[in-house]
């Protein structure tokens, strides 16, 4: 039978081998230390829109805002045209709650927002063609292992929404790749700019959603609670990252 936390747990060894092999081949070989910030856009696309969802008496909608990445990477370079990077990063992805309700002849509206946090530790590696003498086309692709911090809780600003995801576990894999230009040169570094994706490889949160909440006119109570909803957290980067010169020996 299929294990998805041991399939995990091997997929966290087969990075770490990854992980002290590229440091221990850095020793000898061309290593190099940087750093990536990475804002997190908003899009349509690779199942990351907006989710609508409603019932008689009320409306939600569940969309991306823009977020954030960003952290430590190191790269060792094997060829002039292949290289191996890895790192530590923070990611938050930040969402928007909407909703409308029309009950005893008034209509209501209300608002939450929330960000989802986790931890990634990536391995990619990337392909360079060469356009100029300091600039490179630059294609990659790979994996990372992602911790997941914690539940999240919010209310709407008129106490209408009632919000709580759930996460659906504490570790997760993503498949990651990205399309990008570098300009490298000795004395200044290497300055990256290019977009990314990343889509987990299973749902990082369920999602549970009141409208209304503890709502109770006339004895009566007006609460609408909506089914689960699964968070997949897929989402497009535009990737900005910048590596130290090597030092001269």
């Amino acid at each position: 039978m299929f294990s998805f936390k041991k399939h995990i747990v091997k997929c966290c060894f087969f990075f770490i081998s990854i992980l002290f092999f590229n440091v221990d081949y850095g020793q000898i070989d061309n290593s190099k230390f940087g750093f990536t910030i990475n804002p997190i856009v908003p899009v349509n696309y690779f199942g990351a829109g907006p989710l609508s969802i409603q019932n008689d008496t009320a409306s939600l909608t569940l969309a991306s805002k823009i977020g954030y990445q960003f952290g430590m990477l190191w790269r060792s370079d094997f060829t002039d045209h292949f290289s191996l990077e890895s790192g530590i990063l923070y990611t938050r992805r930040n969402f928007k709650i909407s909703g409308s309700s029309s009950i005893t002849g008034s209509n209501t509206v209300d608002s939450t927002s929330f960000g989802y946090i986790n931890y990634n530790l990536p391995v990619k590696g990337y392909v360079y063609i060469q356009l100029s003498e300091k600039t490179h086309l630059t294609s990659s692709a790979g994996l990372s292992i992602d911790f997941y911090a914690s539940d999240v809780t919010t209310m709407g600003k008129e106490g209408l929404i009632a919000h709580y995801s759930e996460r659906a576990r504490w570790i997760n894999a993503s498949i990651i790749s990205g399309l990008g230009f570098e300009w490298r040169d000795e004395d200044k570094g290497i300055f990256y700019i290019g977009a990314g994706v990343n889509i987990p490889i299973s749902t990082i949160a369920v999602t549970y959603l009141w409208y209304n909440y503890n709502l109770t006119i006339n004895d009566n109570l007006y609460e609408t609670k909506f089914s689960p909803e699964f968070l997949k957290g897929n989402f497009l980067s535009l990737d900005l990252k910048y590596f130290l010169p090597v030092s001269k020996k």
